[in-house]
């Protein structure tokens, strides 16, 4: 559980740039922190005065004072020393090569190795070498256990140069008279030194690598919003234009049949008046007191009036097949082959609803006929017979003139069809 506490800690208190842990962190306006030499190296690699931050990409100025973080860097400094405690108390594990293995194990641990005397020492036994003038330059390094890896299983000295041509460590004598003799040789340390300044310079060149995808990046994000916003615009336009167009097949539609719905208008309002001078009529004749005079009035002009049929219109419906047509003809032109199916079911819907329509029409139709029928319940038993071989005569009439009127208008609309297609 403390190990994984530990490696949490020190996964946030380690700079993204450099991997390491934060040395004197700088904190930037976005909320990240980074090391005063990596912020610095993203200055320098900065593009038109401003750089962008590695773990938000927010985009930052150059010339701008970005504060110390105090905090972090102390927390950061304290997890470095407990760390090297830490380290220090793993390696004093190692035992002093003087003490007795008895003392040793008593608390003689080593402190220092010294890479020449090639001997681990403890605090009381590294004293002449730290305070004699012979020892002066004897190299000393914290206490290590794993000399033998560090030595040449050839020549039993420890590795202190390595061969440029070969890529390996190597001990004194190997230059000398071993297979590396007349090789490019470099001493350990400024092996290292050069191959950090090599590293460093691998590092610019992926970071501005970095730095162009970034750029091209945001270019292609660009051109994309563009792309985005003009194709938006295109098809808002089209859908303005494809609106329009549907406006104006309803109008020219409406146009056609509005005449003839003014007509029906007409029509109706007349029966409306004549059946107004009916209802007066029978108004007055339910007032009448004399019996005589009101069967008189009955079966005379009430009668006639009754029988008259009332004008039922053909009801010029919108056309919806046409006008569906002229709608998938437009969708087609408008998004090509993106909506078929879409407009198929809006035709279909509106057909069903046409159906539905004549039905309601044809269920009216039947309760006007049986209107009818009961008025004819009110005549008198005298002359039923004669009164309804008339009525029959008269509808039948009727009826065969509202066939003619259809098949005509059915004639009509066709050649619309027809003519529009």
């Amino acid at each position: 559980m403390a190990s994984g506490q530990s490696s949490v800690l020190q996964e946030e208190l380690t700079c993204p740039v450099c991997l390491d842990l934060y040395r004197d962190p700088h904190l930037l306006p976005c909320g990240h922190n980074f090391c005063k030499t990596c912020l610095d190296r993203l200055k320098r690699q900065a593009d038109r005065g401003r750089f962008r931050c590695p773990e938000c990409r927010d985009s930052h100025r150059c010339n701008s004072a970005f504060q110390k973080n105090f905090k972090l860097a102390n927390i950061a400094d304290d997890y470095r020393h407990r760390r090297r405690q830490s380290a220090r108390a793993v390696s004093a594990s190692v035992p002093c090569d003087y003490c007795p293995p008895v003392a040793a194990e008593a608390g003689g641990f080593a402190v220092k190795t010294c890479l020449k005397c090639e001997v681990s020492m403890c605090q009381e036994h590294v004293r002449p070498h730290l305070e004699l003038p012979a020892f002066k330059e004897h190299p000393l390094s914290d206490p290590l256990n794993d000399l033998w890896r560090r030595k040449c299983p050839d020549h039993d000295e420890l590795y202190r140069y390595y061969c440029l041509d070969d890529k390996v460590c190597v001990c004194n004598a190997c230059t000398i008279e071993g297979g590396h003799s007349g090789h490019t040789i470099k001493t350990l340390k400024n092996t290292m030194k050069d191959l950090k300044m090599s590293l460093d310079k691998q590092m610019y060149r992926v970071e501005r690598k970095f730095s162009l995808a970034e750029k091209k990046l945001q270019e292609q994000r660009e051109k994309e919003r563009q792309n985005k916003v003009q194709k938006e615009r295109q098809n808002k336009v089209k859908v303005q234009c494809f609106i329009i167009r549907l406006r104006q097949c309803s109008r020219t539609h409406w146009d056609t049949n509005g005449p003839a719905i003014q007509k029906n208008v007409s029509r109706i309002g007349q029966d409306q008046a004549r059946l107004q001078e009916v209802r007066c009529g029978l108004e007055g004749l339910l007032q009448e007191s004399d019996p005589f005079r009101f069967i008189q009035v009955r079966l005379t002009r009430c009668r006639r009036q009754l029988r008259k049929d009332l004008f039922y219109p053909e009801y010029v419906d919108m056309e919806t097949e046409v006008l569906g047509v002229m709608m998938e003809d437009e969708m087609r032109k408008f998004l090509d082959q993106e909506l078929p199916c879409h407009i198929t079911a809006a035709i279909n819907s509106l057909c069903e609803t046409n159906g539905e329509e004549e039905e309601a029409e044809g269920n009216e139709e039947d309760a006007a006929e049986e209107d009818d029928d009961d008025e004819d319940d009110f005549l008198d038993d005298s002359s039923e017979e004669e009164m309804r071989s008339e009525g029959e005569e008269e509808e039948e009439e009727v009826r065969r003139e509202r066939k003619r009127r259809r098949r005509g208008d059915e004639e009509v609309r066709r050649g619309e069809k027809k003519r529009r297609r």
